[in-house]
């Protein structure tokens, strides 16, 4: 299988696992193991602070061993971690398995968009983003109906499914996945914390030479400290705050299969549209793009924290959840096409670890707001924070022009 096709098989057996578990996960850990709103946003904390401490160095280590590699490990401890949650479910236990699933996850970040750019090139890597993205969310409908079937068991069962599927695509990565084009350091170089240094040095100088890309590090920081509130806020948002409609002879966990299912319809109509409106070629265009998402973004969880009806508060969620959808292959393609080949990986890692920076330190502050103030505050408190991005983008599009030259000569 080319490199292309295998990307798309595996983003799509992804989604159905990645789907499939996050359905129940977090009603797991309010209803099993009897997590408070504080408690639900110090776990994604201690994800993001992993995610922070190890970004970086195994981006590097793609860098210089193996991108191919990188990912294999990476998804094998992804599904390992995400299972440990089943074994005790308890805080303590959670926030283990949130340490070890960030762990993993450094592997793949940064490592899968170079992989694949190494592999086909450029241009044709971000458009894979995108149509992995869209048929991502349209076969995550198959985890969904997986989830609620198995929820009607055992809550547990759907987070098992995932977290073995996601170990069962290592395996076949390791079988299938091909690394032509990527050239490692020589066999004394590669394990030598000279060539881990030079690498991470190399990056560096690239964002710090770079005021378009140090721009986009101060937006990741900050969509990173907005992202935790509406990530891990929502589901008891809604327990708490509204009685759910009665579906009759199904349980109530059904709902989360709704919301889920409709959330993946909403994020493949926007990657669509992304896929078919957005020149990704145009960095003005794609900073325009990134910069309407981002406030459109704000604007709706602000309105979403301060509704009343059921159904609103849903709407306002499939908006909000498609546009995040869109915004993600977009600001990978917007990077792609200025990151150098040489240390494309660590880069990745380097944008990946201001956005686990932001949740860290954004993340106990929404928490403590939603727990001694209320959920809605801190909600809103979390959707302002978000505004100071429209600027910024406004910004970025004007020094883009003065990188343009960068730009050709990185993307040629």
């Amino acid at each position: 299988m080319d490199s292309y096709r295998f990307y798309l098989v595996s983003r799509i057996w992804y989604a159905i696992c990645w789907s499939s578990m996050i359905t129940v996960n977090l009603v797991f850990m309010v209803q099993v193991a009897g997590l408070d709103p504080l408690q639900m946003v110090l776990v994604g904390t201690v994800l993001e602070a992993s995610v922070f401490l190890f970004e970086v160095p195994t981006g590097v280590v793609a860098d210089v061993v193996s991108r191919r590699l990188s990912v294999i490990i990476g998804y094998a401890i992804m599904g390992a971690g995400f299972g440990m949650i089943l074994i005790w479910p308890s805080f303590e236990m959670i926030l283990l398995s949130q340490v070890v699933w960030g762990f993993g996850y450094t592997f793949t970040s940064g490592a899968y968009a170079a992989w694949l750019t190494s592999e086909i090139g450029v241009a044709k890597a971000n458009a894979a983003f995108l149509r992995g993205s869209q048929l991502g969310h349209l076969t995550a409908f198959f985890g969904y109906l997986i989830a609620v079937a198995l929820a009607h068991v055992s809550l547990a069962l759907p987070i098992a499914f995932g977290s073995l599927g996601l170990i069962a695509l290592s395996a076949a990565m390791l079988l299938f996945m091909q690394e032509t084009n990527f050239r490692p350091a020589a066999d004394q170089e590669r394990y030598s914390w000279g060539a881990v240094s030079t690498t991470f040095k190399a990056g560096v100088a690239e964002i710090g030479g770079r005021p378009v890309l140090w721009l986009m590090f101060l937006i990741t920081m900050v969509y990173g400290a907005f992202s935790e509130g509406i990530d891990r806020l929502f589901t008891p948002f809604l327990i708490e705050g509204f009685t759910f409609p009665d579906l009759g002879p199904l349980q109530p966990v059904t709902w989360w299969g709704i919301i889920a299912a409709c959330s993946s319809l909403f994020g493949y109509a926007a990657t669509t549209v992304a896929r078919r409106r957005v020149r990704l070629e145009d960095g003005r265009t794609l900073t325009r793009a990134l910069g309407f998402c981002l406030l459109s973004v704000a604007l709706l969880v602000l309105l979403l924290a301060n509704l009343q009806g059921f159904v609103l508060v849903l709407a306002c969620y499939w908006l909000i959840g498609a546009l995040r959808s869109a915004y993600g292959p977009l600001m990978t393609a917007w990077l792609n096409r200025l990151l150098p080949e040489a240390s494309r990986a660590t880069l990745f890692s380097m944008f990946g670890q201001a956005d686990a920076l932001g949740q860290t330190f954004g993340g106990p502050v929404i928490g403590a707001l939603a727990k001694t103030v209320s959920i809605a505050f801190a909600l809103s408190v979390s959707a302002v924070s978000l505004l100071p991005t429209w600027p910024l983008f406004n910004r970025l599009g004007r020094d883009l022009g003065s990188d343009a030259q960068a730009a050709a000569k990185t993307s040629g």
